[in-house]
């Protein structure tokens, strides 16, 4: 299984992060390999990842969600997946291109520091959750946030990080 990352990086205080180039890339790949460890058959997976800014993550969410306001992390999935029926959609996939996912510098590095998190570790949380929101994954129901949070600390557990739950 391949797995193919663009990185986009355009708020010069991600790069303070040393994390973000080599590693970030490594942990992507073992995130999406774990997620789609059930999907062996796809042997190839790309996204694409915007490291932004708050100004930036404004003007996606109004004019893509119509929500005046910065988020810590926004999914733009290439198809409408529902992750209850992936092994149905992608039986006879070689390739599949998940998606984009922007990420807010501002927003993430305050929310470590009040939520008394590491900033990378909170970092890969959104990483994952955004990756599930890719395939599929939601968190507008209790039962869906539920089956969501509870893969999140799964895959977690494998960078060995504590669950933010």
């Amino acid at each position: 299984m391949k797995i193919s990352v663009d990185i986009l990086c355009v708020c010069p205080a991600w790069k303070q992060h040393r994390f973000i180039n080599k590693i970030l890339i490594r942990k992507v790949s073992k995130t999406v390999l774990t997620v789609f460890a059930q999907l062996a058959h796809i042997k190839d997976f790309e996204l694409s990842i915007l490291l932004t800014n708050n100004s930036e993550m404004l003007s996606l969410n109004s004019k893509f969600l119509d929500k005046p306001k910065a988020t810590n992390v926004l999914s733009f999935p290439d198809k409408e997946l529902d992750y209850r029926h992936l092994l149905e959609l992608t039986k006879d996939l070689n390739y599949m291109y998940l998606g984009d996912i922007a990420f807010g510098y501002e927003i993430i590095y305050q929310e470590a520091i009040t939520q008394s998190k590491d900033f990378k570790n909170h970092f890969i949380h959104l990483l994952i959750h955004s990756i599930l929101h890719l395939i599929g994954f939601d968190h507008q129901e209790d039962e869906e946030a539920n089956i969501m949070e509870d893969l999140e600390i799964t895959i977690l557990k494998k960078f060995n990080i504590a669950s933010p739950y």
